[in-house]
């Protein structure tokens, strides 16, 4: 006979197995086609600007999606990387770096003048020059 106790943490626990399993589901997108409809089901379209917006903002989840969906990592002419680097995203620069993204000159150059010492080195010790 099940207490009212026991009861509840069954619920608990199926609640956060049925959660993890859509928090994956979402993060890793099976193929490209999916990974567009899930970044339409977080608002966000399959665009050039849209991937730069969410590297800038430092998204894992999107740009991974963005990626899974066939995105070219230096699309828009580097756009995700420059306005990443611009705004001191070292995560996401390394992030990007790592998947062949190339240290554009802008990239270089949005880093030292809005002064993240950090992200300029990061690009430069890749390759980068202004």
């Amino acid at each position: 006979m099940k207490t009212k106790r026991t009861e509840r943490l069954a619920k608990l626990a199926t609640a956060g197995v049925l959660a993890g399993l859509l928090a994956v589901g979402t993060a890793m997108a099976a193929d490209p086609a999916q990974a567009r409809k899930d970044l339409k089901a977080m608002g966000v379209e399959y665009t050039e600007q849209d991937f730069a917006k969410v590297a800038g903002n430092g998204d894992m989840t999107a740009v991974q999606l963005f990626l899974d969906g066939g995105m070219d990592v230096n699309a828009g002419g580097g756009a995700a990387i420059g306005l990443a680097a611009g705004r001191g995203q070292a995560k996401m620069v390394q992030f990007l770096l790592s998947k062949g993204a190339k240290p554009t000159a802008n990239s270089v150059q949005f880093a030292r003048t809005r002064g993240h010492k950090d992200v300029e080195k990061m690009l430069k010790d890749a390759g980068g020059k202004e």
